[in-house]
């Protein structure tokens, strides 16, 4: 590689590294016996899942929790800028270890 050739490597990288879009920063409330830590108070921040539109964080699992994702369920949940609400884990919600949430369709949260 020669002296030339590195300003048009920078520049490549520079384009390639703008164009990637910015995830939002999205945080729940922490809920006794659901969303976030149970033994903090305030927000967690959630992490997207892949590019399906869902959210998760670390949460209350009852029973006899398993690293697999079994019956995964996706609670919609009201957001207003960057903060959700939280939710807790009722039988409502079904037979699911792992819950996923995604920000209500009249929310402004998480949106590109």
């Amino acid at each position: 590689m020669n002296t030339r050739t590195v300003p048009l490597w920078l520049a490549a990288c520079c384009v390639a590294t703008a164009s990637v879009a910015a995830t939002p920063i999205i945080r729940i409330e922490r809920m006794p016996m659901g969303s976030g830590l149970q033994n903090a108070s305030g927000t967690e921040n959630a992490e997207p899942v892949g590019d399906y539109g869902v959210w998760h964080v670390p949460q209350y699992m009852p029973g006899f929790p398993t690293s697999a994702t079994i019956w995964p369920r996706v609670v919609i949940i009201q957001c207003n800028v960057t903060r959700c609400s939280g939710y807790e884990v009722t039988p409502e919600l079904g037979r699911g270890e792992y819950l996923f949430f995604r920000p209500a369709e009249d929310s402004s949260v998480g949106r590109k």
